[in-house]
């Protein structure tokens, strides 16, 4: 046999070997692995990940038969034309982090990869070699924050391995030993991050195996080491999606993490024929109709949790529409695609692969509720009317990574405004450049005194201006199919009440919160808020809400409060951002002698 081929040979039955040891390493509890349906043998030909080359000869057809399909492609390719000026990247960190270069990486390498591939036309070609050579020159990937190094290696990964026959084979070798030696040698025989419970093990793990299945014929050890390494962690990250598929981190770290979850389920499958039965982990799934369903009518996400209002292409949602074989899942993608939106997501050509068939299409319900460390509800009128009713709630807590003090916190959307809004996340560089403690998650932390972090700035209550208990969690709980209960006594500091909760009523188009507490300290003042980019008018007990000449009747009874409108647009301290043109409607009132509180508000056109 020639030496080539017998250096193949031994690669392949190396990763056979990796296969077979990996399914006897599933941690506990986790589903076993089937064997690979290729063997080691036939292990593909470059290109081999994510997409095959009946994928690729494929697109045309599917291209034609699809007009937003079409109009993605056309835009990408129009986009991938207008970056050729730009001038490569440098090894420029911003505070301890290299991850805006990795990713901008990822944008431009996959962006003109997918270019060359649909059109043949060199200067994307060439485009495409220039960065990756110029990454690979780098001194290294950053180590010292490692998602920077697992990104970049996913994007060089994948521009390897689709290019891998259209590139010298001299510039093959500086591209494999920048993935080997700056990549996936570091996690060999594991990483600490591979054994994380968030969007970090997932991000890390999947980066490495894309490196390890890029160089696999040439580096056969190290990628049956890595590969071993990585499916016995694999499991760990994924038990965030238990057991209903919400994304404890918020829809925005659910494209994250996510992203690169089916980045390695797709990789495997293309690659070996498996994907170790990661796609059946509960909740994955499910967590397709838990991001489709947090997007609103206008088009905004339910953002709580370090999470933004605008909404991403996230091609994870395209991947898992297609498995689910539920195409509805992806409309309000469609329409940003109409718009020209989420053009700079990083991942977009996978979009293209992605895209789930219209056979088989059925409605999305109405409603979604589930369990998990972040419980929630959402309701909607209706999926195609624009001034539809959307209600969402939410429980959980502050006890969890990216978590913020929002446990009762609620978005509420009518004829198209968005009255009841989350200020969202901080950019972690404006605090952390001001050395806030931004990870600690201790009660006492300086995180919670970031305006938008902590339990002041959220749709919630708050008890004598104190924070929330930063370990205390609620819970939710359907009440029929229109109804939520919320038990919101463990947020709140020991001994400030006994019980606490929220219900959450929806009759039509027409919403209902209901709070009632026992066993407060008599006189304690108890404050409900509502942030939001409306006008505000006071009229003794209700408030009377303006926006694009649309209105909202809010209509407090029971408990007699006090309604204020307070001013939120500039920032609190000179840590915080400014929040621009938003205020917040704010009602209080002490407990009553008997430690009792009892407040409804109704949410109302008229």
């Amino acid at each position: 046999m020639p030496a080539h081929r017998l250096k193949r040979h031994a690669t392949r039955l190396l990763l056979g070997a990796c296969a077979l040891l990996a399914a006897c390493a599933l941690p506990a509890g986790a589903p076993e692995a089937p064997l690979p349906a290729k063997t080691s043998a036939n292990l593909p030909d470059h290109p081999r990940l994510i997409a095959t080359p009946a994928d690729w000869n494929a697109l045309a057809d599917r291209r034609a038969a699809d007009p937003d399909l079409d109009r993605l492609i056309t835009l990408l390719l129009e986009r991938a034309r207008g970056d050729l000026k730009r001038e490569p990247l440098e090894r420029k960190l911003e505070g301890r982090r290299l991850l805006s270069v990795s990713r901008e990486f990822i944008r431009r390498t996959l962006l003109w990869s997918f270019a060359w591939r649909l059109t043949h036309e060199h200067v994307f070609l060439e485009r495409a070699r220039r960065e990756m050579l110029t990454v690979a020159a780098f001194p290294d990937w950053n180590l010292s924050h490692y998602l920077d190094v697992a990104e970049m290696t996913a994007g060089l990964a994948l521009g390897y391995d689709w290019l891998y026959h259209d590139l010298p084979a001299q510039e093959r070798a500086i591209l494999r030993r920048a993935l080997v030696d700056k990549g996936i040698a570091q996690a060999r025989h594991g990483h600490k991050t591979f054994s994380m419970t968030n969007n970090w093990g997932q991000v890390c793990i999947a980066g490495m195996v894309l490196g390890a299945l890029a160089v696999e014929e040439d580096e056969p050890e190290l990628a049956r080491d890595l590969l071993a390494a990585a499916h016995k962690n694999a499991f760990i990250a994924l038990d965030a999606y238990q057991p209903d598929g919400i994304y404890p981190e918020g829809p925005s770290y659910w494209t994250y993490g996510s992203s690169y979850e089916t980045l390695l389920i797709a990789a495997l499958r293309s690659s070996l024929g498996t994907d170790w039965g990661l796609l059946e982990a509960p909740g994955l799934k499910r967590s397709a109709e838990f991001f489709a369903q947090a997007i609103s009518p206008s088009g905004r996400q339910f953002n709580f949790a370090d999470s933004g209002e605008g909404q991403e292409l996230a091609p994870p949602l395209f991947y898992l529409a297609r498995e689910l074989q539920q195409p509805a899942l992806i409309d309000a993608k469609r329409q940003m695609i109409r718009n020209k939106q989420g053009l700079s997501e990083r991942y977009a050509p996978l979009i293209a692969l992605w895209w789930p068939k219209p056979e088989n299409a059925r409605p999305v319900a109405l409603s979604f509720a589930g369990q998990g460390p972040q419980p929630l509800a959402i309701w909607r009128s209706a999926w195609s009317d624009p001034n539809a009713l959307y209600f969402a709630i939410k429980g959980g807590g502050a006890h969890h990574n990216h978590a913020h003090m929002d446990a009762g916190s609620f978005i509420l959307e009518l004829d198209g405004i968005r009255w009841a809004k989350d200020l969202g996340m901080q950019d972690y560089y404006s605090l952390e450049s001001r050395g806030i403690d931004l990870w600690n998650m201790q009660q006492a932390s300086p995180r919670w005194q970031v305006f938008r972090i902590g339990s002041d700035a959220h749709n919630t209550l708050t008890l004598g201006g104190s924070l929330h208990n930063a370990r205390g969690m609620a819970t939710l709980q359907l009440q029929g199919s229109h109804e939520a209960l919320l038990d919101l006594s463990p947020v709140f500091l020991p001994g400030q009440v006994s019980q606490a909760t929220r219900r959450a009523r929806i009759e039509g188009q027409r919403v209902t919160l209901s709070d009632t507490f026992s066993g407060a300290t008599p006189g304690l003042q108890i404050r409900w808020a509502m942030s939001t980019e409306a006008a505000i008018r006071l009229d003794g007990q209700e408030a009377i809400l303006s926006q694009a000449g649309k209105t909202l009747h809010i209509r407090f009874s029971g408990q007699p409060v006090t309604l204020a409108v307070r001013d939120i647009a500039q920032p609190p301290s000179a840590v915080d951002a400014a929040n621009p043109n938003v205020r917040q409607l704010i009602a209080t009132a002490p407990a009553a002698s008997d430690g009792s509180w009892q407040l409804s508000a109704r949410f109302s056109r008229d």
